[in-house]
C-alpha cells in the first residue's frame, strides 16, 4: 500500500507566487555533460562561441525557459562548494593519471574527452552556466539552473572518477533492498542536506537566473526504507530554508527568482517517497511542479488534471515532463521516441491541463532526428493548435516509478482473448484526420488477427505484417470514435489467446 495523503486538509493556502507568470511555452532541461561530450574544445577553438551556437539551436526550437543542469555527483564548472569533474585533470597527462583512475576501458576515451572540454571552457575563462544564461537573455529565453538532488550514475563502481569523495562514504547511503539505488544518499543525515545546501547557496550567489530547480527525479529515493514519511518532514524544513534563499536572492537581484521541483508522475507516489509537492505548493515553497517519469520511457497518460486540481489556488505552474526514451513494457527494448510520439506525449499533457511541456534528455545532438525534424517538433510543443497540425502518436507504456511497497502491474504485455486498455489521445482530431490503431502481437502473421474497438466503435482490420519477432496489426479508426482529453477504451477480442506487446493510436492530419 502507498503511504500517502493526497491532499493536506486544513493546510493554509499561501498567496500565489509573486512576479509575472513564467513565459508561456516550452521548458527544456539541458544535461550537464551533453555539450562537452559532443564538442571537441581545443586551444584554437573559441569555446564560448561554440557554446553559444549550441544554445542557439535550443532557442531556435522554441524554448522559452532553459534549465541549465550543472551537476551530478560533481559540478561541470570550477566550484568552491563541490568537487568539479576536472579537478586535478592534467590536459597533457597520461590516460592513467589520478583524475582518470577507476574508469573502465570501455568509455575511457569518451569520459576523458568530456572532462577535457569542461577543463577547456574553464581555461578560456568561460563559466558554463553564466555563459548560457547570458545567451538565453540575448535570445529572450528565461534561464534557470537545475540541480540534480541525488544522482546515482555509475554507483555500481565507486572507484569511477564520476563520484565525489562524499558519495563513496557508506555512512550516507540509504541502503535497503533496491539494488542500484542502495547507494543513493539519505537526506536523513544533516551532512547530506548541508552538502546540497552549499551548492544551492553557491548557485544563487554565482548566477543571475530566473529560477532554481531541485531535480528529485535524479533520484527520488532520498531516505532509508521505511523512513520516507519521517524524512519528508526533514525535507520540508530544508526546503523552507532554500525558499528563504531564493527570496533573499530575488530582493538582491531585483527580479523574481522562482523555485521548481521535478517529482514522480503520480501525486501519491511522490508523497510516498517523501516528496510532497502538493504540500510544498500549498505552503508557498515552490512556483513550478514538474511531474514526470524517471527515465525508462515516456508516459502518455500522466494525470495532469489531478495535479492541476490539487494545485488549484496556489499560483503554482504545472509542466508535464517528457522523457526521450520509448519502451512499451518493462524489460523491453528501448529507443528514442519518434517525432510523432514526442508530439503525442506533448498533446496529452497540454490537453489534460498542464501549463507547459517540459523536455528531458532531448539533446540538440539527438541521434536519429534530423535538425529540421528536431526544430519543427519542439517548436510545435508550445501549443495544442500547433501540435494538431502535425502527425502524432499515443502509446500504451508504463510507470517506471512506483510507491514504496506499491503493487503495480504494467499494462503490457497482456495475454488473453478479451483484453482492454485505456489510452488518452489528447484533443479531438482535426476534420479529415486519418486515425489508425496499431497492435504489436507476439508471434507470427499466421495467427488470425483479433477484432478491435475503440469506445465501442468497431475498427476495421487494415492489414498485418511481420515486425521482428512479432506481427504488427493495423486497424482503421473512425476519427469520431476518439474522446477528446478523456481516456479511450480500447478492446481487443481474439478467437485464441494472443499476447499484446504494443498499442498505439496514430493521428495524421
Amino acid at each position: 500500500m502507498l503511504a500517502a495523503t493526497l491532499l493536506v486538509p486544513g493546510l493554509a493556502m499561501a498567496a500565489p507566487a509573486k512576479g509575472a507568470p513564467m513565459p508561456s511555452g516550452l521548458l527544456f532541461n539541458l544535461d550537464e555533460t551533453d555539450f562537452c561530450y559532443n564538442h571537441r574544445l581545443t586551444a584554437d577553438v573559441d569555446a564560448g562561441a561554440v557554446l553559444d551556437q549550441y544554445i542557439d539551436i535550443i532557442c531556435d526550437a522554441g524554448t522559452q525557459v532553459l534549465f541549465i543542469n550543472t551537476n551530478a555527483r560533481k559540478t561541470n564548472y570550477a566550484s568552491d562548494a563541490w568537487e568539479s569533474y576536472f579537478d586535478g585533470y592534467q590536459p597533457d597527462g597520461p590516460d592513467d593519471q589520478p583524475a582518470l583512475q577507476g574508469l573502465p576501458e570501455q568509455g575511457h576515451e569518451a569520459y576523458r574527452h568530456m572532462i577535457h572540454s569542461m577543463w577547456a571552457l574553464d581555461a578560456q575563462g568561460v563559466d558554463y552556466a553564466a555563459r548560457i544564461a547570458a545567451r538565453c537573455r540575448q535570445r529572450g529565453v528565461s534561464p534557470w539552473v537545475s540541480l540534480r538532488m541525488n544522482d546515482v550514475h555509475n554507483n555500481d563502481n565507486l572507484a569511477h572518477p564520476f563520484h565525489g569523495e562524499f558519495w563513496r562514504d557508506p555512512r550516507y547511503f540509504r541502503g535497503g533492498s533496491m539494488g542500484y539505488f542502495q547507494r543513493a544518499l539519505d537526506y536523513g543525515h544533516p551532512e547530506v542536506r548541508d552538502l546540497y545546501y552549499r551548492l544551492v547557496v553557491e548557485t544563487l550567489q554565482r548566477y543571475d537566473i530566473d529560477g532554481l530547480e531541485l531535480d528529485f527525479m535524479r533520484e527520488p529515493y532520498c531516505f532509508r526504507e521505511g523512513a520516507e514519511q519521517e524524512g519528508a518532514k526533514v525535507l520540508d524544513e530544508w526546503l523552507r530554508s532554500v525558499r528563504k534563499l531564493t527570496e533573499e536572492t530575488a530582493a538582491r537581484r531585483g527580479h523574481p527568482v522562482r523555485l521548481g521541483v521535478r517529482v514522480p508522475s503520480r501525486i501519491e507516489v511522490a508523497q510516498g517517497w517523501g516528496l510532497d509537492a502538493v504540500k510544498w505548493a500549498r505552503e508557498g515553497l515552490v512556483d513550478l511542479v514538474v511531474p514526470t517519469p524517471r527515465w525508462s520511457t515516456t508516459e502518455f497518460a500522466m494525470p495532469m488534471a489531478a495535479w492541476k486540481q490539487a494545485l488549484a489556488g496556489t499560483g503554482v505552474e504545472l509542466a508535464g515532463g517528457l522523457e526521450i526514451l520509448m519502451r512499451p513494457m518493462p524489460g523491453g527494448p528501448a529507443r528514442s521516441v519518434t517525432s510523432a510520439e514526442a508530439l503525442g506525449g506533448a498533446a496529452a499533457v497540454l490537453a489534460d491541463g498542464a501549463d507547459h511541456v517540459y523536455l528531458f534528455n532531448y539533446f540538440p545532438t539527438q541521434a536519429g532526428w534530423s535538425r529540421a525534424d528536431y526544430l519543427q517538433t519542439l517548436q510545435a510543443m508550445s501549443s495544442l493548435e500547433a501540435i494538431q497540425k502535425l502527425p502524432r502518436c499515443h502509446a500504451i507504456t508504463w510507470r517506471d516509478i512506483t510507491g514504496p511497497q506499491e503493487a503495480y502491474r504494467a499494462p503490457l504485455p497482456a495475454t488473453g482473448t478479451d483484453l482492454d486498455f485505456e489510452l488518452p489521445t489528447g484533443p479531438a482530431p482535426l476534420p479529415g484526420a486519418k486515425v489508425t490503431l496499431e497492435l504489436q502481437l507476439k508471434g507470427d502473421a499466421t495467427t488470425a488477427a483479433p477484432t478491435a474497438e475503440i469506445n465501442g466503435t468497431a475498427c476495421p482490420f487494415q492489414g498485418a505484417k511481420p515486425n521482428g519477432k512479432s506481427v504488427l496489426v493495423t486497424y482503421t479508426v473512425p476519427a469520431t470514435a476518439l474522446r477528446a482529453v478523456q481516456a479511450n477504451s480500447i478492446s481487443v477480442t481474439a478467437a485464441a489467446s494472443v499476447t499484446v506487446e504494443g498499442v498505439e493510436v496514430r493521428i495524421a492530419p
